[in-house]
């Protein structure tokens, strides 16, 4: 008979999924009928799906893959910019903060050499990237942006 060994890990990250999607809908009740589409949205996806990949973890269903290389300074310099977006959307707007911490997260993602193209397409890139989030947010789903 054999062992089963179950994802720890991966039964964790389930439950702090399941956390942040139930808060998301839970705070998300005092938001406008169409401010509420997104956050509802992803706290129901990310419920569904945590407590689907949880059950696959009961089951034994799931392994752990082998890790992969990479910067431990990289992940950690994402996850300081992100906060650091957070803590900046009050002073600075939403478009300043977005702005600052995707030219950020280009500078720690990008692992080969700028060119003046590279640096056109990626700041059109962005340009278009934020300013859609900006109209959708503000404009259609009249969610109140600093």
């Amino acid at each position: 008979m054999s062992e089963r060994i179950y994802d720890l890990p991966g039964a964790v990250g389930c439950l702090i999924a399941i956390g942040i999607g139930a808060a998301a809908l839970w705070f998300s009740a005092d938001f406008s009928d169409l401010g509420a589409v997104f956050p509802r949205t992803i706290g129901a996806l990310l419920v569904l799906l945590g407590v689907l990949y949880l059950l696959l973890v009961l089951l034994g269903r799931t392994s752990r893959p082998a890790p992969l290389g990479g910067s431990h300074l990289r992940r950690a310099g994402v996850a300081i910019v992100m906060l650091g977006w957070a803590f900046l959307l009050k002073p600075l707007g939403f478009l300043g903060s977005s702005a600052l911490a995707f030219v950020a997260l280009l500078m720690l993602a990008n692992h080969y050499r700028w060119t003046a193209r590279t640096g056109l397409v990626y700041g059109a890139a962005g340009a278009v990237l934020l300013g859609g989030f900006y109209a959708l947010f503000k404009l259609v789903l009249l969610v109140p942006l600093p």
